[in-house]
């Protein structure tokens, strides 16, 4: 049996990956293997991938739903990256580090917008957000060069620590080996293995508001006036009564509190 992937591509069914990426949300082999028969029994020859995730997404409990579709809500923030690096600042924030967003900085050769600084206990980076708006893509040597030439630029006039580039998808090897070499700070899907970012978002209960699964308008009203987080809507719902009709409102902040517990 073939499944078609988010690209259009066809490929064979691999119910190892299915079960590896349900077990990944904290749930035992049992519970796991039950739901993969479950999703099993309603397939067909061409199914989607977002069809197969979409039931595995429906048979878990609430908890290990948000976690099961963190991946794909930050993909929800595109499909460019400023509310990715708007999401980034607001990690960093939960992080104890001071933020300031897409700041114009003077280098010794040229200008830079910087996509996020932040500062805590003296130490100064600069952070280069890589939003990619498919799962498949990595983050590539390219991306890690040039983020780390903006930092030698910046830093001849304005004194930082370190740069870090950050990305929702994974690094490739090339990246990780350069980053090690030369004191670049990596944050990905995955990575590190301690404090990853999927790991640093469920432990700190940062989700994005697309977790919540809103219709695109109301999501792109909310975004626009910086509610980037599950926990912004519970934080300022007064705010939220003005953008959304009230009923809306109501079961949104309902599920955003079911959410975060």
């Amino acid at each position: 049996m073939f499944v078609t992937k988010r690209s259009g591509e066809r490929e064979e069914f691999d119910e190892g990956k299915v079960m590896r990426a349900i077990l990944r949300v904290g749930v035992t082999e049992t519970v796991a293997e039950e739901i993969l028969d479950s999703v099993k029994r309603d397939m067909y020859d061409g199914i989607t991938t977002e069809e197969i995730y979409r039931k595995v997404h429906q048979l878990l409990d609430k908890k290990k739903a948000v976690k099961f579709r963190l991946k794909e809500a930050i993909l929800d923030l595109g499909p460019e990256g400023y509310y990715f690096e708007s999401f980034v600042g607001k990690l960093f924030q939960a992080l104890g580090y001071s933020v300031k967003l897409r700041e114009m900085l003077q280098g010794k050769c040229v200008s830079h917008e910087i996509d996020v600084i932040v500062e805590k206990g003296g130490e100064k980076y600069v952070v280069e957000c890589k939003f990619h708006n498919s799962p498949g893509m990595k983050c590539n040597i390219q991306t890690a060069l040039y983020t780390y030439a903006r930092f030698l630029d910046v830093t001849e006039s304005l004194s930082h620590t370190g740069p870090w580039l950050v990305t929702n998808t994974k690094f490739t090897t090339d990246v990780m080996r350069y980053a090690g070499c030369v004191g670049m700070r990596l944050l990905g899907w995955r990575f590190p293995e301690e404090g990853s970012l999927e790991n640093l978002i469920d432990d700190n209960r940062l989700y994005p508001l697309t977790t919540l699964g809103l219709k695109r308008a109301y999501e792109r009203t909310l975004l626009d006036r910086n509610f980037i987080l599950v926990s912004d809507l519970v934080k300022n719902k007064e705010c939220l009564y003005e953008l959304l009709p009230e009923a809306e409102a109501e079961r949104v902040l309902f599920k955003a509190k079911d959410i975060l517990g």
